[in-house]
Parts: structure tokens; sequence; C-alpha cells
């Protein structure tokens, strides 16, 4: 059986046949895609550069005094993005300050208007990262009186937050000469982290490492390996001259390229290679992390695992499935959701409808798990229609994810609510679709394809033709003559900063087209 990201779960308007130009623009995708499996079975997922990290990069260059080579080739790429004249106030204030410039506002100025409605349970934190970052790399005492309590990552906190958190503690109060309040625990969290493994870096998080070299670089008695490190950093500069938020995320990527093959109709013949590559990664603990080397799981690139393994061969994939169900099971919080990384951190109406679509198949065994979940999801919804976003910038992401989620369970549940809860959703989307017929990251905003996937996922499931129509014709014009698709970053994190790992608008386009096939009649 399907799973419900790749089959229609409740009935469907009528449809007209599809134009072939649709099947043929779905057939030049999935073999683009096919072909970009490398002998491991896996599609590596790089992350491209972005101003945060060759910001950072390039401060600790300057101060160590080394490479001055790579140096330049940070300041050609910073410079590019300075006279695109599109950054936000918050990198344009950093990239300022990195590269001895004036900014056309002041700090504290640009980490409030970059932070104006981000209503998030981190956006304490985030302020704090912010502030620290933007003191640390200019140099200026931008000093929020904060004490040791403010960097606590108080349980349950996924690693990658105690060590962030570890090092903005060590820029803070070493940069204000205040050695004392930085632990022997904090430096040595720090340290711990340099053990990386063959790639050179922590768990394929650069935002994470250059943090935490910038911190140690604050302690004389580290200099020689923050020095040996910095060595190594080079090897992650890329093409452009910048630095990526993380290396690559070829987990995610695998897992969601997978189910658009399966449900564009390629077998296990072509697919068992990912399957298998995908298998060989999970961990211990019956999860996935986003890539090689990520001990940290996480219920995002579980679902998509799960979703697609069972899709390519249950029988085949039996124990890993049932070790990840247990493993999705054991974070559901008291209040009916899921959080991302541990349970009892604060649950997501994205990530809970991801393991309700993930154990769609098993619903029968776990009534209670579906209910409690979908009402978490019916009662977390905006007036508007919409959902936090989660670890997308899109609106449509949290919206298609869980509209399917909440087809999944319907004894039990009330009628009313949750077409109500359908009824706002589809309003939202109907209202920020484009004149040219696709959607952008939140209404008002230009169209971009994976925005526009997302949408049209949802739609070919709950609307009728005059929309979606328009959506399909979008999204088939902005196919690319090698068949693939540019979109504007979606993926979110730290959140709210956007980041970009330019294949998965691929993946997710493919999927978008796998649902409209379903639930359209082919041409003959």
């Amino acid at each position: 059986m399907l799973t419900s990201s790749l089959v229609s779960v409740r009935a469907v308007p009528p449809r007209p046949r599809l134009d072939r130009g649709v099947l043929d623009a779905r057939d030049v995708l999935a073999q683009r895609v096919l072909d970009s499996i490398n002998a491991e079975g896996a599609i590596i997922g790089e992350c491209k550069s972005r101003a945060l990290e060759s910001a950072l990069a390039l401060c600790l260059l300057q101060r160590l005094d080394m490479h001055p080579a790579a140096r330049e080739r940070i300041v050609g790429y910073l410079q590019g993005l300075w006279f695109q004249d599109d950054l936000d106030p918050f990198h344009h204030a950093l990239t300022a300050s990195v590269l001895g410039w004036d900014a056309r506002i002041t700090p504290t100025e640009a980490i409030d208007n970059y932070l104006e409605g981000f209503e998030h349970f981190s956006s304490d934190r985030k302020r704090i990262l912010f502030t620290v970052v933007l003191g640390a790399v200019s140099g200026l005492d931008l000093d929020l009186a904060l004490t040791e309590r403010d960097f606590a990552a108080k349980p349950p906190h996924q690693r990658w937050v105690t060590v962030l958190m570890r090092a903005l503690k060590v820029l803070y109060f070493v940069g204000r000469g205040q050695p004392e309040h930085v632990s022997d625990e904090d430096v040595n969290t720090l340290l711990s982290t340099l053990e990386f493994d063959a790639s050179g870096t922590w768990e394929q998080y650069l935002l994470g490492h250059l943090l935490t070299l910038l911190a140690l670089n604050e302690i004389p008695a580290h200099a020689a390996i923050v020095r040996r490190c910095a060595n190594q950093l080079l090897g992650h500069q890329r093409d452009d001259g910048g630095f990526s938020f993380i290396t690559r995320m070829e987990i995610f990527a695998t897992a969601t390229a997978g189910l658009g093959l399966v449900g564009a109709g390629h077998d296990g013949a072509a697919l068992y290679p990912a399957g298998d590559f995908l298998l060989r990664h999970q961990q211990p603990d019956g999860g996935w992390g986003y890539a090689q080397g990520v001990r940290q799981t996480d219920v995002d690139d579980t679902a998509y695992c799960v979703e697609f393994l069972r899709a390519l061969d249950p029988h085949r994939y039996a124990p890993a499935l049932a070790r990840a169900e247990q493993y999705m099971l054991s974070l559901q919080n008291p209040d009916g959701g899921f959080p991302t990384f541990t349970r009892g951190a604060s649950s997501e109406v994205a990530m809970t409808a991801a393991v309700l679509n993930a154990l769609a198949p098993s619903k029968d065994r776990y009534p209670t798990v579906f209910r409690r979940g979908i009402e978490y999801i019916i009662a977390s919804q905006n007036s508007d229609g919409t959902f936090e976003r989660s670890w997308s910038c899109a609106h449509s992401n949290a919206i298609f994810r869980s509209l399917l989620a909440m087809q999944a369970l319907r004894d039990g549940m009330s009628e009313t609510d949750r077409t109500a809860a359908e009824r706002r959703a589809m309003s939202y989307l109907r209202l920020s679709q484009n004149e040219n017929g696709g959607w952008g990251h939140v209404i008002g905003d230009e169209s971009d394809p994976i925005s526009s996937a997302y949408a049209l996922i949802t739609l070919s499931h709950f609307d009728a033709e005059f929309t979606i129509g328009r959506g399909v014709d979008y999204l088939v014009d902005q196919q690319q003559c090698n068949g693939g698709y540019l979109s504007r970053p979606d993926g979110s994190g730290p959140r709210p900063i956007a980041y970009d790992v330019p294949v998965l608008a691929d993946h997710f386009a493919l999927i978008a087209l796998d649902h409209i096939v379903s639930t359209h009649p082919r041409a003959m």
C-alpha cells in the first residue's frame, strides 16, 4: 500500500484528462532525478552558500590572519550579495560589519526589523543569537544584560542548540571581559565537537562549527586547535567563495527523491540502491538525521524515509520501518503534537502531520495517536487558514502535510471541525494564488516552484479544476530545458533564516506532479 503522500486520500472533484504535456514534464523530471542518484544510492543534496556563514568564516580568518586568498574569495562573494541589494536588515548589517563598510541601519534596528513578526517558541533564543553574532563580528557592545541562565539550553534540546548556546555564551562573556562566567563544561562541550568525522566538520553543521571556532579563538589556550581547524575549514569553501549553513543533506534529499520516483512508477530494481543507502544510515534509536554522520535524529527526515521505504518495498524494509515507527511514536507530547527532535520540546504542526502521514498505513493500530494528533493540528490552525511554518519558509508546506494528515482518521473525529479546517486552508490557498498561477512563501510573495508544488499537492485532492489548472500550468511552464527546476530557497534554519538545497525543488515538483497525475485520468 502506498502512503498518503502518494495516493488520493479522499474523493476528488471530477477531472478532465491530463494534457500530454503534464505527463511529459513528469517523465522528464523523473528521469533527471533518477539519473542524479550516485553509486552509493544517494542524492547528495548540497547546500548553497549564504551570507551568515560566509561572514563568520571571513571574520575568523581575519582574526587568525590566515589564508588571504580564501578571504578574498569570501569578500567577493559577500560583495556580490551586497551589490544585489537584496540582503535583509540583519544580513545587511552583518555584511557591512565584516567588510568594514557603513550600514544603512544600526545593529539594534537591524535585529528588531529582522525579527519583527517572528512569533515562535525559539524567538528569545534567536534574539540572543543575532545580537551576540552581530556584536562579535562588529566589535560593538550590544549589551542585552544577559546572565548565565539566558544561555542555558534547558532540556529537552537537541545537541545543536546546546553547542550553539555555549558558543554564544563564550563569545558574549569573554568579549565583555567576564570570562569567569564561562565554565570548564562550556569549553569542553565546544572542544568535543572538534573531534569531527572524515568530512572535516561536526555533524555537517557549519554554522555551529564556525561559532565554536570563533568562541574558542577568544581563549588563548586553544589557539593551536583553532588554527588547525581553520585549515580544514577551507575544504568547505564553495565555488562561489562562500560558505553554507550545512554541508549537505543527502538523507533528506534521497528520501524525498525516492518518494517522487516511486510515485512516478519507477520500480525496486532502480530504487533499491537508494532504499538500501537509507537503511545503512538508520540510527540506533530508529530515526534518521539529515545527512551521513549526523547522530541527532529528527521527525522530518524520519517521516520521509518511512514514506519512501514503505512505498518502495514494505517487506524488504519491514524491520527498519518497525523501528522507525516506534521512534516516532515515542516522541508524541501530552498535547497530542510531535516536536522535531526530542519529546517535551514544543510540538509543531508540520512535524505532527509528518508523523501521521508516515504512519497512515498503520493508523488502525494507533487510533489514539491519530485522534490526539489531528486534534492538535486543528486547534493550532490560524484564523486565516495557515499553520506555523516550521522548517519551511512556505505556508503551503504545512498546509499540504496537515490536510493530508487530517484525512487519515475519520472515526471518532468531528467532521464539522475537520471540514472547517479544510475550508480555511483552501481559502488561504485560493487567495494567495498569484495571477501567473503560482504561489510564493506567503500571500503577496512572488511565485516560486517549490511553494507552488506544495500548494498543488493539496489542491490535487481538495479543490476544483480552475485553481489547480492554473497552478499546473505555472509549474509546467517553470520547468527548465534540462528537466529540472530553479526555485527560491525554502528551507529555514536556524529559523527564520532561509537556506537553499537546490535539488529539493526538483523533488517536490516531482511529488506534486505525482499527486496531480494520481487524481486525473490520463490521456489516451
